[in-house]
């Protein structure tokens, strides 16, 4: 899944590269707000790529560290921060080719829920990790990322004015629900 995620804004973009716009600007704002002036094709198919990259890196990171992570309990959490940062991602990358094409998609809604769920996953990782070692850093950025994402998450939830934003916002919950159950014993 993660690698299907990873690669399926290349194709898009990929399938929608001659029609792009050649000189498109995106800003930003610091609430999170974007304007899309233009962007340029290739610069949208870079920002494709990197999630492309980002996917196969976290594969093969898991791949590498399989055992280990089974071994301490981090396996789950680890994924499911792999994944959550890949679906936000991607989720940017097509909120962009959708803005760049004038598809009008309410996609901007379900970013910040995707967020929630990576701050909460960091969280859970980190504390998978305080109670192998017993780390106060561990426990303190356990502490404070869980935190966050809940509170992005509610926030999100309550200032998101559209439908497709609930929608993320419950499947968000959904997931840190997940991630947090303690792992199953073989």
């Amino acid at each position: 899944m993660i690698l299907a995620f990873g690669l399926l804004p290349i194709a898009l973009v990929t399938y929608y590269y001659d029609v792009l716009p050649h000189r498109f600007v995106i800003q930003w704002d610091a609430f999170g707000n974007t304007t899309v002036i233009g962007t340029r094709a290739r610069t949208v198919l870079m920002v494709a790529n990197m999630a492309g990259v980002i996917a196969l890196l976290g594969i093969a990171l898991a791949i590498w560290q399989n055992r280990t992570l089974v071994t301490l309990g981090m396996r789950r959490a680890f994924l499911g921060l792999n994944l959550a940062q890949i679906v936000a991602i991607n989720l940017t990358c097509a909120m962009i080719v959708n803005d760049a094409l004038g598809l009008k998609l309410s996609l901007k809604p379900t970013i910040p829920p995707a967020m929630a769920v990576v701050l909460f996953a960091a969280g859970v990782l980190c504390r998978r990790i305080d109670q192998n070692q017993r780390n106060a850093y561990a426990r303190g950025a356990a502490i404070v990322l869980a935190i966050s994402g809940i509170l992005l998450l509610a926030y999100s939830a309550l200032a998101i004015n559209a439908v497709v934003g609930y929608y993320a916002s419950a499947f968000g919950l959904l997931a840190m629900l997940a991630l947090a159950l303690p792992q199953g014993a073989r």
